[in-house]
């Protein structure tokens, strides 16, 4: 069994190398090629293409992410850092690099925070709940009339937030199943999207261990609306995985 582990770790590990390294030189080459200091300005529809390989590069490497921090929660070797962030600069700071997506299929992505709240909280793990949700949503409303509204608000002593989008919606003998490990509503309308169903898994896994919970609210073919609180004051009992330090 030990042997049978030590290969799963090592497989583990190639695949991270194989796959992530050339999509990091992917990502880095577009930065390059956005920055107009390094080649010069470019024309409206260059900046539309390398915008889309930029967001696309990285939606994969979100995918490959899910698998690695996915055995990660189920080992119990996810590790967390926590800083004090300002929210609405940060949600509008990651709806701001899926909108090329969004805007690709014509779909309105918009944050609607109107109050400053501010938050201590592992900035990268919250980043990768909210981005695995924005990034769900976008691939199952429909083109050109696709809604998605992103927002957090306060009261009571946590923060809820949310993703509400017009799409489908989610039949209600799904609804209690979403957040399982690689489930997948068997229609051939889901089997048309990207993924491997372990986003909302490893969602729910990250709020459950930040201190808060996740839940869906959804009515068949008008849409669906993801919420997960976070607590304003995090206690160390909410943590049964391991914590990192800066």
């Amino acid at each position: 069994m030990d042997n049978l582990e030590k290969a799963k770790k090592e497989l583990l590990a190639l695949f991270s190398h194989e796959l992530k390294t050339p999509l990091t030189l992917i990502s880095g080459w577009c930065q390059v090629l956005q920055d107009h200091k390094i080649i010069g300005a470019l024309n409206t529809k260059q900046k539309h293409a390398i915008d889309i390989l930029s967001a696309n590069s990285m939606i994969l490497k979100n995918e490959i992410e899910n698998i690695l921090d996915t055995k990660k929660l189920m080992y119990g070797a996810m590790l967390f850092s926590f800083d004090i962030i300002e929210l609405n600069r940060f949600i509008q700071r990651i709806i701001d690099r899926f909108k090329p997506i969004a805007e690709e299929k014509k779909i309105r992505l918009v944050y609607q925070g109107k109050k400053r709240i501010v938050l201590r909280t592992d900035e990268d793990r919250l980043e990768q709940v909210l981005s695995n949700l924005i990034l769900n949503a976008i691939d199952f409303v429909p083109r050109r009339a696709g809604v998605i509204k992103v927002g957090a608000r306060e009261k009571n002593g946590q923060v809820t937030f949310y993703v509400k989008d017009n799409g489908k919606g989610i039949p209600k003998n799904a609804q209690d199943k979403i957040f399982e490990k690689l489930f997948q509503e068997d229609t051939s309308y889901r089997r048309k999207h990207f993924g491997l169903g372990l986003g909302l898994f490893l969602c729910k896994g990250i709020v459950e261990n930040l201190g808060g919970r996740m839940w869906v609210e959804s009515q068949w073919r008008k849409g669906s609306t993801f919420y997960f609180t976070h607590p304003k004051k995090i206690k160390s009992r909410h943590f049964s995985l391991r914590r990192r330090h800066h």
